[in-house]
């Protein structure tokens, strides 16, 4: 049976997929539509369209932006629903083989179904098997779909189990050819459901008018402190408007920074402490990281130290004039201050911290100091989403424009980094985009192989 929904022939890798993470996802399409002035379909084609006009909510564009990106497959499901499938078509096969001397002949008893049973019960029992690993947000947000493939299930076992009747019957060639025939159209309903779950869960081919694409997750090793850490990108656009043969999209850029958090105390401690016999000396104890929607919030516990040396150059000694320990408290903001550049700023918030100490943070350079070395430890991995180059793919990383930036926290305590832009596209570069999320899908199914 022809797979016009779905294919994943392996094409030119990108240089793209050369970063993909194996962290699992990777989705194209989403919603059908088109660069008119009206716009229609549901996400992955799966509800008829609202007939919105071409100025589209921009609420509900992210809203469906996030709905595809929690269902969306993992790699790890991406190669499972391609055997999947081709289990489901083996079936067809051996039903077409049992079919064609009923057709030709009208003979029942030429007619072998041995490999028949075998394969539609391969097929039924790996489709559970697949739906069977889904997430949580993956079985609420698949819940009508799989409904519907539920129902073509029961109603091929139905099948299978009356066409096995007449032939123990030994009916008349008429009755199991119509039977078969039933069977046939039971098993392609199966299968347009299974491919339909695939679109749902972004498992398949993009296209130039699709109005939402999710975009390859990768990762990019970021430098920091002579330590090198993964930070996972994602993200994906949703179209706003369209005129003619230029079409806006809203982008969003998502910057996971939970490495990031893990690693804060070490990152902050190679940052911050250095060696001196004299002036002042911070160490950490200890750091962490946490959202303050729209900005993030660091509370550093600290040691200090303040030296003082005397005597000629070559004979220095030192002694300590000062010492204590300390809590502060770090606003920090993430904001676009120049077109594509992301900024962080630095701000104290809570400082407890006695004498000296206490006040060369509020008003002497230790605090302006220990503000800039935060910002620092903590930019090259906010700035990694509006790395284009290794984030978005070839067709759009010169039509990116980011307007703002902001931490958002993703539930028990992680922090991301969000990016939010739009894209001028015109049809063809639209067409161009949805080859190269095609290009990289295959790759990554083909790897997981």
């Amino acid at each position: 049976m022809c797979r016009s929904a779905i294919s994943f022939a392996v094409s030119n890798i990108l240089i793209l997929a050369c970063v993909l993470l194996s962290y699992p996802t990777a989705a194209t399409a989403q919603r059908r539509g088109g660069g008119g002035s009206n716009i229609g379909g549901g996400i992955n084609g799966s509800i008829s369209g609202s007939n919105r006009p071409t100025g589209l909510d921009e609420k509900d564009s992210l809203k469906d932006f996030h709905d595809v990106l929690a269902v969306q497959a993992t790699s790890q499901q991406i190669a499972e629903f391609q055997a999947l499938v081709k289990s489901t078509e083996a079936a067809q096969a051996e039903l077409q083989t049992f079919l064609q001397p009923l057709r030709k002949e009208g003979d029942a008893q030429s007619a072998r179904g041995d490999a028949l049973d075998p394969a539609l019960e391969n097929a039924r029992n790996g489709n559970k098997q697949f739906e069977e690993g889904f997430s949580e947000a993956q079985k609420a947000g698949l819940k009508d779909i799989s409904k519907r493939l539920a129902k073509a299930d029961s109603d091929l076992e139905q099948e299978e189990k009356r066409l096995d009747q007449t032939l123990v019957l030994k009916a008349a060639p008429p009755e199991v050819l119509a039977r078969a025939e039933t069977l046939d159209k039971a098993l392609t309903d199966f299968y347009n459901q299974q491919l339909a779950l695939g679109r749902e869960m972004s498992i398949t081919l993009a296209s130039g008018q699709d109005l939402a694409f999710v975009l390859p997750k990768v990762t990019s090793p970021i430098s920091m402190n002579h330590r090198t850490i993964p930070v996972a990108i994602s993200g994906g656009l949703s179209q706003i408007s369209a005129q003619r043969d230029q079409r806006t999209f809203k982008l969003e850029v998502i910057t996971d920074l939970s490495v990031l958090q893990q690693n804060i105390t070490d990152l902050l401690r190679a940052q911050i402490e250095k060696p001196a016999n004299c002036g002042e000396r911070l160490a950490i104890r200890q750091a962490r990281l946490t959202p303050a929607d729209p900005a993030s919030l660091l509370v550093l516990w600290l040691h200090y130290e303040r030296w003082i040396c005397s005597g000629a150059q070559g004979h220095e000694t030192s002694s300590e004039l000062a010492e204590g320990d300390g809590t502060v408290e770090i606003k920090l903001t993430a904001a676009v201050e120049k077109p594509n550049t992301l900024t962080v700023s630095a701000a104290f918030g809570r400082i407890e911290a006695n004498g000296m100490f206490g006040d060369s943070l509020r008003s002497g350079s230790l605090g302006d100091d220990l503000k800039d070395e935060v910002v620092q430890s903590i930019l090259p991995a906010a700035r990694a989403g509006s790395d284009f180059k290794t984030t978005l793919p070839p067709a759009i990383q010169n039509s990116a424009l980011i307007q703002n930036a902001k931490f958002q926290n993703v539930g028990v305590g992680g922090l991301t980094v969000v990016l939010n832009g739009q894209i001028e596209l015109s049809n063809q570069q639209a067409d161009q985009l949805a080859t190269q999320l095609n290009q990289v899908l295959s790759a990554q199914g083909t790897a997981t192989r």
